[in-house]
């Protein structure tokens, strides 16, 4: 299910780290899980500056308007970006355990201020799996639902095979509520959902899945990321 590699090195200061990719003293310091009371933009989750409550392109022209806020660990910056290229793109997956680790600290905290949810991973692209032997998500996902015991309801299927990476911003407007759907052998939705995705961009994927659960019955959709954008 997933692969962890004994002897590993820390990416931020190159000390033996074990068998996770950073070290204690570098995740304490770089990957710190802040709780999401901690000045952070109430609908994106992006850090707030000056602003009270919510960010201003959260005021001014949010495209989540069916997603009911969005808790993500980190900024997509420096050790953060590292992290998550080495993960995606040259397929290192011991970070999937280390990362499963973060996420399971907010998703903690989430229910602690929420109340029951269901956790509903974004899906990847049709034949990815088959072609690559992997997603991130799936495989964060198993790693959470079976080390930490969260529940998951995976009703999501993706359209589209195009990577949401090499479309400009327009084009990924214009594909919300066009690239997921749920499952037709899907009859009844949780009414409270927590989407997970590794990254939040523009917004445009967690959007689309988002009007798809609520068309279907969900009643609040939030969502949590590893990573946000947001510069």
């Amino acid at each position: 299910m997933y692969v962890v590699l004994p002897g590993c090195r820390c990416i931020v200061c190159g000390a033996e780290a074990g068998d996770l990719p950073v070290c204690k003293k570098c995740a304490e310091t770089y990957f710190a899980v802040k709780s999401v009371k901690s000045g952070l933009c109430a609908h994106c989750g992006k850090q707030l500056i000056s602003e009270h409550n919510l960010c201003m392109s959260c005021r001014e022209n949010s495209v989540l308007i069916h997603v009911d806020s969005v808790y993500p660990l980190f900024s997509y910056r420096l050790w953060a970006s590292l992290a998550l290229c080495r993960w995606k793109l040259d397929g290192e997956r011991v970070f999937s355990m280390f990362f499963a680790g973060l996420l399971q600290k907010r998703l903690k905290e989430l229910y602690a201020l929420k109340g029951d949810f269901v956790i509903v991973p974004v899906p990847p692209r049709p034949g990815k799996i088959r072609r690559t032997g992997w997603d991130q998500i799936d495989e964060l996902s198993k790693i959470l639902e079976n080390f930490y015991e969260f529940p998951f309801c995976r009703i999501l299927e993706r359209y589209s095979v195009v990577e949401q990476k090499r479309l400009d911003k327009t084009e990924r407007m214009e594909s919300i509520g066009k690239s997921y759907g749920v499952k037709r052998n899907v009859f009844a939705v949780p009414e409270r959902i927590c989407l997970l995705d590794d990254v939040l961009t523009t917004g445009a994927t967690l959007e689309s899945c988002a009007v798809k659960l609520k068309e279907a019955g969900a009643k609040e959709v939030f969502a949590v990321t590893l990573f946000t954008v947001d510069r």
